[in-house]
């Protein structure tokens, strides 16, 4: 991976020039796109789109919701009506210097509308009237009335407005459209205003309030900011006029500007003051100006890299998101420092290259997975980021590989600094630290549930004062209202008439409600119309038509009327009307339509519900009871996005598992073991439990943009875990301590992190404040664990058995070893069980018994072998059991004793105290008669006897402790006193390969043979073993170690020891392992014949230059012989020096070559390519392997030459 870069880096500097014109034009050609971005400014954006159902949303996404400014004048300095009037008028004079961006204005008394409507109501007018209405037209037709309202139409013909009245007055002598006027009234706003001079004005008259209908919503932030902008240009002209009278605005569009613009400030104002304090720590730290500049230039280029991607995948780019991936910095900038830290460390270009390399592509590539999970989450905002950050950090980590070693040249700090001294410290043997962290742990299992999710976006949104004071005015003296829509909807639109106008009225007599706006006013369902209709005919029938037209005309005409002046009224008296269709209604007022009409694929009408706040929920549930299962719906805007936000959690919750698989997976590529992987992911796990939890302990809930920050919290913690990773496992493959150095750069980016975050201390928007706190608990809990537990925990899955001399494990061996000593244990006690229940009940003779139970332990013992298949099960001569004896063994393993019981059953077996007195088992040894040692043998042979009776035999294990390797240790004399006591022959018994299968100190059970070979007996009055029990201790003991080397040389093949060695360079960094594999594979005969050419007992100098796999044959072939070695490549000694087997067998490495040679016997060369040193003449026999260079050893005669073995021997002269 590493060699790529290299390259890279060697090219470059080749052709320099190139190279810099290749950066420039990148530089110049990503400005230039980032140039051409749109931002959407829109906070909304970030708001997830998730399906409520098919219907909602559908419904919800066809809905214009319109976002009303409201403009209100305020008086002050004792200002007149006039006055407030005037400034209102100067308002609607100027305002169309800002029409291109608003529709039309509500609260004024326009002439021409008010004659449009008058015009559609005396059209239709008995759509509009009701039986008070009726009633009171009643009132109106008598000779009396007439006559008053035919002089009050002279007088308005005479007054003022005559020029406004003259039609109302010719075509409606009696008013009678007034009355359906005023259904028109709750389009022009709430009761709490009335109109008053042409304007709306407040009860007290201290207000005018206007409404602006603007062109854009309230999330087109580009537009509205112009709108905006002219907006307070026509206020400072009617304030400047004015001067008695202050002009405010209140409206989404100034709310979602001033958003925009307060972002944009934070951003320029974090940046500026993180960035600043960035340099002055870097400076302070490096002692170098240029540092700074340096470290933020991989990032440029990685930010401007993310950017130019982003401009080609989206068609415009969320402001917001990109106002969060600021803070990115803290992790891209990492990377950087990463790179510097190692390179004051180390002048050699390559080694670096080959340090930095693999945690760099790591970090960057797992948390770009992480924030491309964000693509699952269905907000658009969110997925401009995830996008944008995994693009960049994977961009930045390869411009850091690519620029910064061509433009900083490692030198070493001179100077000791306070950062060096902090990462010298061995935070994971602090116990105090070590307290904290685990305490954490504990509370967080009882506090991480507690988090809660705070979907009042109210909170997050930033509110001018000015816009605060205006929302104040509007609603003074009287609580904030409320508004929600209710939709009907339906593909015909006679139903979806009929559905509003039930709406309509069942609203209209909820008390819950405080004000109605529907277009049901304006437009009845078709039944409703016809029943009107049907009502005007039979109120005016034909007597009462001709008297009220007789009435009228006299009266008229007797005021000064010319005759038949109110004809046209005459003729809607006896008018034939028609029911009236939503097109109707488009073509009288676009405006009201559009706002109260919707749909594309269906008709959807909506009425705007006004109450109070509190009543929200009441009104809710009692309208879905009324219209369940009816086309009609509740849309509260708020509630949705609050409930889109709610699906975020859910959304955060599947985004939270799509980051782990896939950063497990990402580990998994990088590590290629399992293990690894496990083990990294859980400090990377536990950061996130225990930030949760600490959340839950200070009850701070999760929002919208917190959760995003867990993304980049998740990111950090990915960092640091592998950076610590890199360090742990670089000390465990050659034992070199280079901790502090990756200390010391997560020490930086925790600094450079909390500098960036700390930064929105100063940020005024609540989106971008409500970052810091979880960011900062999340990035101090992720270099915590890092830091505390994880060296811990890698220590005790790694360390901890090189440092005991055992092997490295594979998580399936462990698997299997759980499963098979939890088998045993279980097993164990229900034998234990069974034996103690039936051995008394059962009518059988003691000794019966004594066998059937010992057959059910030789069942019990072999089925507990059987677990594992991969183990190889032999008792080769099983037939020589055939006679009562003194059985004896090598004792190498736990599993000796269920070996002996596989191969036959009818044993008493002399066991240690903590197998009597185990709590699993030593019921059911106690029950079967085995006898402890501890008792000694003369005490014992009389009990001994009698419970051996006939037809069992005695096991002993003569070395009397189990050995750590296949060496057999020194036997002890009770075995063969007891046999010459008991007159009993002796029965060698050797156990192959459990010294390899389960080793002593070990719990693993590894893949090896588990064979019991079966010797001659040997009698009492065989001569050759000597006389008495003494003579045979000693030389049976020599004769079953020849045995044993014997069977072992034949049943131990060039694979025996394969699966150890392997193991032993398991978890070892970089390609070590492959290469250990690839070379055992070539030359494993040739190792294998070292076996046989070397004796057991020989003292071995060796000279080498690989990774120690050649030492580690030797010692595991006979762990008797003595090994000293000097390996020619320095990294490749620290490697060897790393294993295990130095702390197991006789192995040392040293530095000085001349002391391998003291007491050597034999000299061993391999895997060198020249050899130079003279060889001392006490070594008799140099063997080489694998070497290519010339041999001419001075005195030794060549002997054995095979394929890349050699063998000399020593000339031996008188």
């Amino acid at each position: 991976m590493f060699n790529g870069f290299y390259y890279l880096f060697q090219n470059i500097k080749k052709y320099p020039k190139a190279t810099l014109l290749f950066f420039l034009l990148f530089l110049v050609g990503a400005v230039f796109i980032v140039q051409k971005i749109t931002f959407n400014e829109d906070i909304t954006r970030i708001i997830p789109k998730n399906n409520i159902d098919k219907n909602t949303t559908q419904i919800v996404s066809e809905m214009s919701f319109t976002d009303k400014v409201s403009v209100i004048f305020k008086k002050k300095n004792k200002a007149t009506n006039e006055d407030i009037t005037h400034a209102a008028q100067t308002f609607v004079d100027t305002l169309p210097l800002a029409k291109n961006y608003y529709q039309s204005i509500q609260g004024i008394v326009d002439e021409d509308l008010f004659q449009q409507s008058f015009a559609f109501v005396y059209r239709n007018l008995p759509l509009y009237l009701n039986e008070n209405d009726y009633q009171i037209i009643d009132s109106k037709l008598n000779t009396d009335s007439i006559s008053v309202q035919s002089q009050r139409n002279v007088e308005l013909l005479t007054g003022g407005n005559a020029n406004f009245m003259k039609d109302i007055v010719v075509n409606d002598p009696l008013q009678i459209s007034f009355l359906a006027l005023k259904k028109l009234q709750q389009f022009q706003g709430s009761n709490d205003y009335t109109f008053k001079d042409g304007f709306l004005f407040s009860k007290n008259d201290e207000k005018i309030v206007l409404f602006i209908n603007p062109k854009f919503g309230g999330s087109e932030t580009k537009h509205n900011e112009i709108f905006v902008n002219q907006l307070n240009d026509i206020k400072r002209i009617v304030e400047k006029s004015n001067p008695n009278i202050e002009v405010m605005y209140f409206g989404s569009p100034f709310i979602a500007v001033a958003n925009a613009q307060q972002i944009k400030h934070d951003i320029f104002t974090t940046v500026v003051i993180s960035v600043s304090a960035l340099m002055l720590m870097l400076i302070f730290y490096y002692r170098n100006i240029w540092v700074p500049i340096i470290v933020m230039i991989p990032s440029i280029f990685g930010g401007l890299f993310g950017l130019a991607c982003l401009y080609f995948l989206r068609s415009e780019i969320s402001a917001i998101s990109l106002s969060i991936a600021a803070i990115l910095i803290g992790i891209t900038i990492d990377y950087a420092l990463h790179f510097l830290t190692h390179s004051k460390s180390n002048q050699n270009t390559q080694q670096l290259f080959k340090d930095v390399t693999k945690p760099l592509l790591m970090s960057s590539t797992t948390t770009a997975i992480a924030f491309l999970c964000l693509l699952f989450v269905h907000s658009d905002a969110l997925v401009d980021l995830g996008i944008f950050a995994s693009i960049s950090v994977v961009a930045t980590a390869v411009f850091t590989l690519i620029i910064l070693p061509h433009i900083y040249k490692g030198k070493a700090i001179k100077h000791s600094h306070i950062i060096d001294k902090v990462a010298q410290y061995p935070f994971e043997k602090n116990k105090v630290l070590i307290s904290v962290t685990l305490l954490l742990v504990i509370i967080s299992a009882f506090t991480y549930h507690k988090v809660t999710f705070d979907g009042n976006l109210a909170k997050i949104n930033f509110m001018p004062k000015d816009q605060e004071a205006a929302e104040k005015e509007l609603y003074h003296d009287q609580e904030i209202a409320k508004n929600l829509f209710v939709v009907a909807y339906d593909t015909n639109e006679r139903n979806v008439l009929q559905t509003n106008n039930a709406i309509y009225e069942k609203l209209q007599s909820m008390d819950l409600v405080d004000h109605v706006q529907s277009v049901s006013s304006l437009i009845p369902s078709e039944i409703n119309q016809q029943k009107a209709i049907k009502r005007w005919q039979q109120f005016w029938n034909t007597e009462k038509t001709n008297q009220t037209i007789q009435t009228i005309e006299n009266q008229s005409v007797k005021n000064g009327f010319v005759e038949n002046t109110h004809a046209a009224f005459y003729k809607a008296l006896q008018k034939n009307y028609q029911t009236i269709s939503l097109d109707t209604l488009k073509r009288l007022n676009p405006q009201i339509y559009h706002e109260f009409v919707h749909g594309k694929k269906q008709h959807l009408l909506s009425t705007i519900v006004t109450l109070k706040p509190e009543n929200r929920d009441a009104f809710v549930a009692n309208f879905n009871k009324e219209f369940k299962n009816k086309n009609a719906l509740v849309i509260d805007r708020q509630a949705l996005n609050e409930q889109y936000l709610g699906y975020l959690v859910n959304d955060f919750n599947d985004l939270v598992t799509y980051s782990f698989i896939a950063v497990f997976g990402i580990l998994f590529l990088f590590y290629r073991r399992i293990e690894l992987v496990i083990t990294a992911a859980i400090p990377i796990a536990l950061t996130g439990f225990i930030t949760t939890g600490i959340m839950g302990l200070l009850n701070i809930p999760f929002n919208i943009f917190s959760t995003i920050v867990c993304t980049l919290v998740f990111g950090h913690g990915i960092d640091f875990t592998i950076f610590m990773t890199s360090a742990l496992q670089k000390q465990y493959t050659d034992g070199k301590n280079e901790m502090p150095i990756y200390r010391t750069s997560i020490i930086l980016a925790v600094l450079t992190t909390i500098l960036a975050i700390g930064a929105l201390v100063f940020a005024q928007h609540p989106a971008l404040k409500s970052i810091a706190s979880i960011a900062l608990i999340g990035v101090s809990v992720a270099v915590l664990v890092t830091f505390v537990l994880y060296p811990l925990l890698f220590q005790f899955l790694f360390f901890n058995r090189v440092k005991k001399g055992l092997s490295p494990v594979t998580l399936w061996l462990v698997i299997q070893s759980v499963i098979m000593f939890t088998y045993y244990i279980f097993a164990s006690l229900l034998v234990s069980i069974f034996m103690r229940c039936f051995f008394w009940i059962l009518p059988l003779p003691r000794q019966k018994k004594w066998k059937l139970f010992s057959k059910i332990m030789s069942v019990y013992m072999k089925s507990v072998l059987s677990l594992k298949p991969s183990v190889s099960k032999k008792v080769i001569h099983k037939e020589r059991f055939n006679q009562q004896s003194v059985i004896i063994s090598n004792h190498t393993s736990f599993l000796d004793s269920l070996t002996i019981g596989m191969a036959h059953p009818y044993i008493v077996y002399i066991v240690n105290d903590w197998v009597y007195k185990s709590p699993v088992f030593g019921r059911a040894v106690k029950f079967l008669g085995f006898y402890p040692a501890t008792k000694g043998v003369e005490k014992g042979l009389t009990p001994l006897e009698e419970r051996i009776g006939t037809d069992f035999s005695v096991m002993i294990f003569p070395e009397g402790t189990r050995s750590t390797t296949t060496e057999i240790g020194r036997f002890h004399k009770g075995a063969f006193f007891m046999a010459e006591e008991l007159n009993l022959p002796i029965q060698p018994v050797y156990i192959h390969g459990n010294a390899d299968l389960l080793p002593k100190n070990d719990f693993i059970i590894y893949d090896a043979p588990c064979h019991v070979y079966v010797g001659e007996p040997i009698a009492l009055t065989d001569d050759r073993f000597g006389s008495n029990y003494s003579e045979r201790t000693k030389k049976i003991s020599a004769f079953f170690k020849a045995e044993y080397s014997k069977i072992r040389l034949q049943a131990e093949d060039e694979n025996y020891f394969k699966q150890k060695l392997f193991l032993n360079f398991l978890y070892k960094e970089g390609n070590i392992l492959q290469m250990v594999k690839t070379d055992f594979k070539k030359h494993k005969t040739i190792y294998h014949r070292l076996f046989t050419l070397i004796s057991d007992k020989a003292q071995i100098a060796h000279i080498t230059s690989n990774f120690g796999q050649v030492d580690f044959l030797l010692a595991n072939q006979f762990p008797t012989r003595k090994i000293t070695t000097f390996n020619i490549n320095l990294e490749n000694r620290s490697i060897a020096n790393a294993s295990y087997i130095v702390r197991k067998f006789n192995v040392k490495y040293t530095d000085v070559i001349d002391d391998i040679w003291k007491k050597a016997d034999v000299a061993v060369l391999s895997h060198l390519n020249e050899f130079n040193t003279e060889i001392p003449s006490h070594i008799h026999q140099i063997i080489t392997v694998c070497c290519t260079f010339s041999e001419n050893f001075n005195g030794f005669k060549e002997i054995i030459h095979e394929g890349q073995l050699k063998m000399y021997q020593r000339i031996e002269t008188n």
